[in-house]
């Protein structure tokens, strides 16, 4: 798998610029705005890639959430949950020989965090109206590192300490730095409380709770973007460390040969102290996790408990 940090790599946004036929682009640095109308767009494909992880699910996406705001999740909708600190650019491309039309968010390597593909049943007039106000040619692009200023609800890494246990503080903890912080004081056994787990009983865990249709909330965790997704489990595959995650319209694939390490944790949620499994690549970034997001009947509770003890004992 080539590094996205090797400075030698051109970013996926330089390659993109560089390809015949990507010259009608537009690209903004208003992360924002153009994430705010993402729900115009109506039924597209969005697929978030997160290292050894991606994620992508049909469906029409909810108001994008930012650090410090609720979580809103379910199966309904794609769930957004956006970083604009650490995001640079968005680059609108018109449908080429063998790529829809997409939209596509770049982190601040210029590297693709988040793309949204439109399918027939999409609203391609509010697609085309994203460059009217906020986009300028790819020919023009904007300096990457002047990316918006966050400008959600206040949140300040100070006030992590005071939120570590409960899950809107587990996923913005994420958010912040990629979770390079939060896995140092699981390690350090500061912070959130954890216990690490060998990876092979991370996949034959997931395999279980699929086979047993358990609902679980699924969160991929690339820079500045996380897409989450709350649903039943139909079905889970491994071969050879690649794993795939079936729900509903969304699936997961997981390249567990770049994992570096499985954490099953607990914090604070809407049903009182919930576990998640907590997935690392080899760079410390956390890129998945797998828990439960709000109100879920007990008998849900109970098996998701039963299942992460067992995995953590």
């Amino acid at each position: 798998m080539p590094d996205p940090t090797d400075p030698t790599r051109p970013s996926d946004l330089e390659t993109l610029l560089g390809t015949t036929g990507f010259g009608a682009s537009s690209i903004s640095s208003d992360i924002d705005g153009i994430a705010a109308r993402l729900p115009s767009l109506a039924e597209v494909v969005g697929v978030t890639v997160a290292g050894p992880v991606i994620m992508n699910a049909i469906g029409v996406h909810g108001v994008p959430t930012s650090p410090g705001g609720p979580l809103h999740v379910g199966d309904e909708q794609i769930s957004l949950r956006l970083n604009p600190s650490r995001l640079s650019s968005t680059l609108r491309t018109d449908p080429s020989a063998l790529v829809p039309p997409t939209l596509r968010l770049f982190d601040l390597l210029g590297n693709t965090a988040h793309a949204t593909y439109l399918t027939e049943n999409s609203d391609r007039l509010a697609f085309e109206s994203l460059s009217l106000a906020t986009s300028v040619s790819a020919g023009h692009r904007p300096d990457p590192a002047a990316a918006p200023a966050f400008v959600g609800p206040e949140y300040i890494p100070a006030a992590l300490p005071d939120r570590h246990d409960d899950q809107i503080g587990l996923f913005d903890s994420i958010l912040l730095d990629g979770g390079t912080s939060r896995l140092r004081s699981l390690t350090q056994g500061h912070g959130a409380r954890g216990i690490r787990v060998d990876t092979r009983r991370v996949i034959g865990a997931l395999e279980h709770a699929a086979l047993l249709g358990m609902t679980v909330t699924v969160a991929a965790a690339a820079p500045g973007c996380m897409q989450m997704r709350q649903d039943r489990l139909d079905g889970a595959r491994e071969h050879r460390g690649q794993m795939v995650l079936a729900s509903g319209r969304s699936r997961v694939m997981v390249n567990f040969n770049h994992v570096e390490q499985c954490w099953v944790t607990w914090s604070q949620g809407a049903c009182g102290p919930t576990a998640a499994v907590e997935i690392y690549d080899r760079r410390s970034r956390c890129c998945l996790v797998v828990t439960h997001t709000g109100a879920v009947p007990r008998a849900a509770s109970e098996s998701w408990d039963h299942l992460t003890g067992d995995l953590a004992s």
